[in-house]
């Protein structure tokens, strides 16, 4: 089995095929724990299976790549069954996304925002910059909406606040659509837990104040001349 075997496989067997996305969705995989469309892509098209479990346990990354392999999942015609085994964050949704059925582990968190992207340039570079990330964010909607069955507004929302959701939340949205109870050994779901609470319980950001004005006798004398 191949270097990166602990983070993304594809093992067939019996008539079923298991898909295991453990890494970051990168273009071109170059650390050990990548997963990049390409390499998925075609393993998946080679699986001669009527079913297909996909476990997820992934922070994201490329988002183009993320909805390749989603697109790539739903147009196989085994049934797609996808497992929320950790964090399913950010693009990592996508191929979540494409189960028939979306079971979401008693310890997993679900991470939404909006598409982000790194510009620079002129003003009107970061203007294009900025229309470009909105065209995707709504392009990647789509799928929440069509998959999941959420509204638009809800998707939106939800991607605005940069919200975790819980299992229990991925399922009243919709986003999974069963809760498993986690199957790790106890002291290894004792540890997973603390970390999905503490995630989840993390404060709303709260907007920054403007800094004090310096109690200084010559800025006020400035003010005060003009």
């Amino acid at each position: 089995m191949e270097k990166s075997s602990r983070y993304y496989a594809v093992q067939q067997a019996d008539g079923q095929a298991v898909i295991y996305i453990f890494g970051d969705i990168v273009p071109i995989a170059l650390m050990g724990g990548d997963v990049s469309a390409s390499s998925m892509i075609r393993q998946i098209e080679d699986i001669d299976a009527s079913e297909i479990h996909v476990h997820i346990d992934s922070y994201g990354g490329s988002v183009s790549e993320a909805w390749a392999i989603y697109n790539a999942l739903l147009q196989h015609p085994a049934k797609i069954i996808t497992y929320g085994d950790g964090f399913v964050a950010s693009a990592a949704l996508y191929p979540f996304l494409a189960g028939d059925e979306r079971i979401a582990s008693s310890l997993s968190a679900y991470f939404l925002h909006p598409v982000w992207l790194g510009a620079e340039g002129y003003a009107e570079d970061l203007r294009a910059a900025a229309e470009e990330a909105d065209i995707m964010t709504d392009i990647g909607i789509n799928a929440f909406v069509d998959r999941a069955g959420m509204s638009a507004e809800t998707v939106r929302a939800l991607m605005e606040e940069e919200a975790w959701l819980t299992p229990a939340q991925a399922l009243e949205y919709g986003l999974a659509t069963s809760i498993v109870q986690d199957a790790a050994i106890p002291v290894a779901q004792a540890a997973k837990k603390a970390i999905m609470q503490k995630v989840l319980a993390l404060p709303k950001a709260e907007p920054r104040a403007e800094p004090p004005v310096p109690n200084n006798p010559i800025l006020k004398l400035f003010e005060r001349s003009i």
